[in-house]
């Protein structure tokens, strides 16, 4: 009796392990209802198979409960549910657990049933412009000085931008009540960049208010600005006459932030105890020449000579460095400084360049 009975106990246990087993092992998806929370913030989202040398994309940042680590998911991870930056959730959704989910996904996907509560953690803000060394939101440079610019806010600026506008772009004045300008923060679909610090060193005097503005579905959405005052008051552009003692050997670029195509470099040397300095464009175009004469009518209007035969003469009795190869097309001439734009050519090698020649007038 004993031995039959321990027969059908095992039995029964089988029996019920199989069920179990069965009930387990289901072939298809299921779902259960469960409390999220959702962070302020958003984390940094890497799908399967995303490039480890792009940058992360933007996800929420997930758990359910508050002892437990944050997970990261898509933006669009929950169903129904928009998330704001700067706000708290916790959620009630649907948690649906796949069998056979894409390769690319996730095994569980979730669905918003209701937003059982929200709390605003923090205000966004639009950053400032700012100017290093600037004082009482003013600020003044020589032409050619670096001008450090920066946007100075709060630790989730890039994340705030997101949800405060499309573009942000920073603008200076030009001639005639035009504008340069360049874009500092975009976003689009799985993709975005800030430059939050930038130099720019610029070529021409002026005072103006140089800003950043923001954009959001095409229009104007923020302006905030800086004075700033440029002034050419060294002997020629960048340089004192009295600060080039030597030979340089090797050029000096200088960044023009808003207009890449027109940034210039230069290099000096003395001879016979003459500093004499030579400035050309970095990126050399079909407009180089046109561009170089308009540059130097804009700071000294009309040249001493030009357009005449007999600059060839003027350029050899008034410089003291000269040579075949160089073809002055203009002359103009300051109290402390003579300079000239010049076309070089090569014949052997039949390469053209345009510059610019400055010497000391003695």
């Amino acid at each position: 009796m004993k031995l039959k009975y321990f027969y059908w106990v095992l039995v029964a246990l089988c029996i019920t392990t199989t069920f179990i087993s069965c009930d387990n092992d289901t072939s298809e998806d299921w779902s259960e209802v469960i409390k999220l929370y959702v962070d302020a913030e958003l984390g940094e989202y890497r799908p399967w198979g995303f490039p480890e040398d792009a940058d992360p994309l933007d996800g929420l940042k997930i758990k359910e409960s508050k002892d437990t680590a944050w997970d990261i998911i898509p933006m669009n991870g929950i169903e129904g549910f928009t998330h704001s930056l700067g706000w708290e959730y916790y959620l009630e959704v649907e948690k649906t657990h796949l069998v056979n989910p894409p390769a690319d996904a996730s095994n569980v996907k979730y669905k918003l049933i209701k937003v059982i509560n929200e709390q605003k953690i923090r205000d966004l803000e639009f950053p400032t412009l700012t100017v290093k060394g600037a004082f009482a939101n003013s600020y003044s440079a020589n032409i050619f000085e670096p001008v450090h610019f920066y946007l100075q806010g709060n630790d989730y600026m890039q994340s705030d931008l997101r949800e405060l506008c499309d573009s942000l772009v920073f603008e200076i004045p030009w001639q005639k009540g035009t504008h340069l300008s360049r874009k500092i923060y975009f976003h689009e679909i799985g993709k975005a960049e800030l430059i939050s610090g930038w130099d720019h060193r610029f070529i021409l005097p002026f005072g103006g208010i140089c800003s950043i503005k923001a954009y959001k579905d095409g229009k104007l959405v923020y302006n905030d600005g800086i004075s700033v005052s440029l002034s050419n008051d060294k002997d020629f552009l960048m340089y004192n006459w009295d600060e080039v003692t030597e030979n340089s050997n090797s050029s000096v670029a200088y960044i023009n932030f808003v207009d890449e195509k027109h940034e210039f470099v230069s290099s000096h040397y003395i001879l016979d105890g003459t500093p004499i300095v030579k400035v050309s464009l970095s990126k050399p175009a079909d407009d180089t020449l046109e561009w170089l004469y308009e540059y130097l009518y804009k700071l000294y209007k009309e040249p001493l000579y030009g357009g005449e035969s007999g600059v060839q003469e003027q350029y050899g009795k008034l410089f003291t460095d000269t040579e075949k190869r160089e073809t002055p097309l203009y002359i103009w001439q300051t109290d402390r400084s003579r300079i000239a734009l010049i076309h070089w050519y090569d014949s052997d090698e039949d390469i053209t360049k345009y510059f610019i020649k400055a010497e000391l007038v003695k």
